[in-house]
């Protein structure tokens, strides 16, 4: 995968503003990328993306126009999982009683009072699972909410009928009625 050139977060900012040319980069050259393909899951100069573009009609890369598509780079998501307090540390913790990200050391040091302090990775396995089970109540309240809807659509439809017969019978009672006020 591309790799970003010049990283402006080493510089101290949080903007990375140069990723280099997948093809390019294969190449040893260090060719800035102006297109990202999801599809590829590559970025390409604009030498590289005519290439790509004939190779894959039903590709559709985004440009720097629409770098909000382009992925987070790897430098940019490793300073992202880094401890503020602890520079090389990873955040590997989660303490619920303060909603924070924290690495082992901090958790040990600022978090040890907490009550719910676990694993990011137990975390995320808990919250699949509540979602899981979510899914699974939302079907069945959704299949009984179809069956409700099915019986009064039923219910209609035979009141409907209902009516269409009561109503035949007046008019032909009517009918009936006018046929024999004009022969008596």
């Amino acid at each position: 995968m591309a790799t970003f050139s010049q990283s402006t977060i080493e510089m101290g900012s949080d903007i990375v503003q140069y990723f280099f040319c997948s093809t390019c980069e294969d190449k040893k050259l260090d060719k800035t990328a102006d297109f990202y393909c999801e599809s590829c899951v590559k970025f390409y100069c604009g030498e590289c993306v005519n290439m790509h573009n004939n190779l894959f009609t039903k590709h559709a890369p985004f440009g720097r126009g629409n770098m909000k598509k382009w992925p987070v780079a790897k430098k940019v998501e490793e300073f992202l999982l880094k401890c503020d307090i602890h520079k090389e540390e990873s955040l590997k913790m989660y303490c619920d009683d303060h909603s924070e990200l924290c690495c082992t050391h901090c958790a040990f040091l600022k978090h040890r009072l907490c009550l719910q302090v676990t694993l990011i990775s137990d975390k995320v396995k808990v919250q699949s699972t509540d979602l899981q089970k979510l899914s699974v109540s939302i079907k069945t309240i959704l299949e009984h909410i179809t069956k409700l809807q099915d019986n009064q659509e039923a219910g209609i439809q035979y009141v409907q009928s209902s009516y269409d017969e009561q109503l035949y019978t007046i008019q032909e009672t009517r009918q009936k009625n006018k046929f024999s006020l004009r022969h008596n």
